[in-house]
């Protein structure tokens, strides 16, 4: 078997050519990214981070990522910095605690690059409370919904 020629070119050739027909499916079926178009509304993606009481949440959507940074401004207050690589237009927090929505806060710029924004809110009573989160960017809405057990960070 392996003195005939055309096996053993077969057994090196055939590996060659099932990695190359991965990349070329790949190349033809998948799907390609592209820019947000204004107008238009893109969910945001919560890492594990706004899962559990780390301080911090960061969201995403392909190149586009904020990061959500409490801090405890008193006993009930706490004010949410909000970091972006990219400028926004605007940016909007909601608290939803006992499936009752608050009334929007508009958050402020704190420079006027657009990066970075701050807003003051009510600390939530409950755990199963949430923090919608809406920011425009190049005239192209973004937006998350998160649980708020990320605003207080756990003793370590």
């Amino acid at each position: 078997m392996w003195r005939n020629k055309h096996v053993v070119a077969a057994m090196l050739v055939a590996p060659v050519l099932a990695i190359l027909a991965w990349f070329a499916v790949d190349y033809l079926v998948a799907e390609r990214p592209r820019s947000a178009e204004p107008g238009a509304a893109y969910p945001l993606v919560a890492k594990s981070n706004c899962r559990y009481g780390s301080g911090r949440c960061d969201l995403e959507n392909a190149d586009f990522r904020i990061s959500l940074i409490p801090q405890r401004i008193g006993p009930a207050d706490v004010s949410i910095r909000l970091e972006s690589r990219l400028p926004l237009q605007q940016a909007t927090l909601g608290l939803v605690n006992q499936g009752v929505a608050a009334p929007p806060v508009r958050m402020t710029a704190e420079g006027a690059d657009g990066t970075a924004w701050r807003a003051d809110i009510a600390l939530p009573t409950l755990d199963d409370a949430t923090l919608r989160v809406g920011v425009i960017a190049d005239d192209a809405t973004f937006f998350a919904e998160v649980p708020v057990v990320f605003l207080v960070e756990e003793n370590r």
